[in-house]
């Protein structure tokens, strides 16, 4: 049995196909040249930043409370629903926006949101900087959200506060809106 949690630990720590779990060199917004930003977004895209939690706010949008806040209720929904939820922040700085989106999946992805097996994760990516949201969900969520719904909770309840600026107001609103409508069809299946 011991050997077996050394052999499970080398592969973990070791095993050189696991570098998406490396921490890029992620530092706040700054300025930088063209080449300078070019290589670093180069390095994000091939070297995401390891996720933190549900909430990865690495744009500085939401106090350290607004940020337990939305931890808590995506913690809680996971442990009722299975469905793994994923709150992202970035700048501009780390991929340029004709790649946000690509982005947004790649994170879902990559990071692993959503059970193997479901195929039921959703990523909220946000980037002020762009003025850009991206909602991207797994197949397994399709059951519960069309893409026509997730749309309208875009328009109606994550932008009109995005607009203001109060980011935390508008993405606890829509993270309710998602929630509602999936917890009304979960109790449907």
């Amino acid at each position: 049995m011991k050997r077996f949690f050394i052999f499970l630990f080398s592969i973990l720590f070791f095993w050189p196909g696991a570098s998406g779990q490396i921490i890029a060199d992620y530092s706040p917004y700054k300025e930088m040249s063209g080449a300078q930003l070019e290589s670093y977004r180069q390095q994000i895209w091939n070297n995401l930043p390891a996720a933190v939690g549900w909430v990865n706010d690495f744009a500085g949008l939401y106090k350290l409370a607004e940020e337990d806040s939305l931890e808590t209720i995506l913690e809680h929904f996971e442990k009722k629903t299975t469905i793994e939820i994923c709150i992202v922040t970035i700048d501009s700085n780390m991929v340029e926006k004709e790649k946000f989106d690509e982005f947004a999946y790649r994170l879902m992805k990559l990071w692993g949101v959503g059970k193997i097996t479901k195929s039921n994760g959703i990523v909220i990516c946000i980037c002020k900087d762009y003025k850009k949201l991206s909602v991207k969900t797994d197949f397994g969520i399709d059951k519960f959200i069309n893409e026509n719904e997730k749309n309208k909770i875009i328009n109606k309840d994550f932008i009109p506060s995005f607009a203001r600026s109060n980011y935390f107001g508008g993405t606890l609103k829509g993270l309710n809106a998602i929630l509602e409508r999936i917890n009304k069809r979960w109790k449907d299946n």
